[in-house]
C-alpha cells in the first residue's frame, strides 16, 4: 500500500508540473546549449547540473515530448558524450537507454530540474509548433474516404502510392495528443484496411493489422503524415477548447475536482441492478487518457484511477474495490457528453 501511495504521489507531482503556458526562447535558457536538441521531439531546454561528490559541472540539453512522457538527454562529462533516453511510466522515470552506462543514476534529478525551471523552447524555435496550429478539413490534401476515429484527439489524411503495384490510397490517420498512437484506415482494391500503431523508444510498433496487408507500408504513411503536419482537431468545440463552465455541467458536483489535473466534469450514473444513483466528479489530464473519479455510494467515498491504453480502460486504483467495474461506463458517458471545465 505504501508503495502504491508513493507511486500516486509521484504521479501527481509529475502531472502538477505540466508544460509551460507560454513558449520560451533560447534567450530564456539558463545558459547556452552544448548539444543541439533532438528534432524528433516537441520541445527542449538546458539544465546546469553538478555531480556533487566529484564536483563535475554539466550542461545538459533535454529534449521532451509535449506531454513530458519521454526525455532525450545529452551532455558531456570529462570528454565523453553522454545520452540517456527516459520515459515516465506510472509516474516514475524508467531508463530505456544510457550511452555510456554512467548517466542513468543522475538523470532523474536533472529531469526534475528541467520540469521545475519550466523553460521549454518549441523545437521549431517559434511560439507554436506547426502541429499546434488550427487546421480545418479544407486544409487537408484531399477529401477523406474514412471518417476519423472519434476516440482520438486529431486526424489527418495522407495520399500514398504502393509503388510496386501502383496502388493509390487515401488514408485517414487518427492520433492521440502525444502522437504516440496512430489509427489508420484506407481502402485497397475494395478491402477496408485498418492498422493500430504505437511509438515505443522512437520506433513504430504494430499492434493491429485488420487484413495483414498494411503493417509494412504503415510506417512510411505515418512519416508522411507527420512531415505534412496538418492535423484537424476532433471535438473542436467550446468544451474541447476549455470554454465550459460549472453552469454547463449536468448537475452540481458532490466532490471537488483533483487539482493535479487539467479538466473535470460531472456524470450522473445509476447502478441499475441496485438502483443506486451516483454523482461522479471526474478529473482528467490534457490528453484525456487518465481519469481520477470520485463519488459516494451509500455513505462510502469512492475513488478510481484509470488510464486509456490502446483504446482500452486500465484500472490502476480502486479505493474500496467496488467501483472499477462501473468506471468504464461512467467514463464513456463523460467522454460522450464532452463538457470539461478547466481546473484553476
Amino acid at each position: 500500500m505504501k508503495k502504491f501511495l508513493a507511486i500516486l504521489m509521484t504521479l501527481a507531482m509529475v502531472l502538477s508540473f505540466g508544460v509551460c503556458a507560454f513558449a520560451a526562447t533560447e534567450a530564456d535558457l539558463p545558459t547556452e546549449p552544448e548539444f543541439d536538441p533532438n528534432p524528433d521531439y516537441d520541445m527542449w531546454t538546458v539544465v546546469e547540473y553538478t555531480i556533487e561528490d566529484i564536483q563535475a559541472d554539466l550542461v545538459c540539453t533535454v529534449s521532451a515530448k509535449a506531454d513530458l512522457s519521454e526525455f532525450y538527454l545529452e551532455c558531456n562529462f570529462y570528454g565523453d558524450d553522454q545520452m540517456t533516453l527516459t520515459v515516465v511510466e506510472n509516474g516514475e522515470y524508467v531508463n530505456k537507454a544510457d550511452k555510456t552506462g554512467f548517466m542513468a543514476g543522475d538523470t532523474p534529478a536533472i529531469l526534475d530540474i528541467a520540469k521545475e525551471q519550466d523553460l521549454w523552447v518549441p523545437m521549431n524555435g517559434g511560439e507554436e509548433a506547426p502541429s499546434e496550429k488550427k487546421y480545418t478539413v479544407e486544409d487537408l490534401p484531399c477529401e477523406p474516404e474514412f471518417e476519423p476515429n472519434e476516440d482520438y484527439y486529431k486526424y489527418t489524411v495522407v495520399e500514398y502510392t504502393i509503388e510496386d503495384i501502383q496502388a493509390d490510397l487515401v488514408c485517414t490517420i487518427s492520433t492521440n495528443e502525444a502522437m504516440d498512437e496512430f489509427y489508420l484506415e484506407c481502402n485497397f482494391y475494395g478491402d477496408d484496411q485498418m492498422t493500430l500503431t504505437t511509438v515505443e523508444n522512437g520506433e513504430y510498433v504494430n499492434q493491429a493489422d485488420k487484413t495483414g496487408f498494411m503493417a509494412g507500408d504503415t510506417p512510411a504513411i505515418l512519416d508522411i503524415a507527420k512531415e505534412q503536419d496538418i492535423w484537424v482537431l476532433l471535438h473542436d468545440d467550446e468544451a474541447a477548447e476549455g470554454g465550459a463552465t460549472e453552469a454547463d455541467l449536468p448537475t452540481e458536483p458532490e466532490f471537488d475536482p483533483n487539482p493535479d489535473y487539467a479538466y473535470y466534469t460531472v456524470v450522473e450514473y445509476t447502478i441499475e441492478d441496485i438502483q443506486a444513483d451516483l454523482v461522479c466528479t471526474i478529473s482528467t489530464n490534457e490528453a484525456k487518457d487518465e481519469f481520477y473519479l470520485e463519488c459516494n455510494f451509500y455513505g462510502d467515498d469512492q475513488m478510481t484511477l484509470t488510464t486509456l491504453e490502446n483504446g482500452e480502460y486500465v484500472n490502476h486504483a480502486d479505493k474500496t474495490g467496488f467501483m472499477a467495474g462501473d468506471t468504464p461506463a461512467i467514463l464513456d458517458i463523460a467522454l460522450e457528453q464532452d463538457i470539461w471545465v478547466p481546473i484553476a
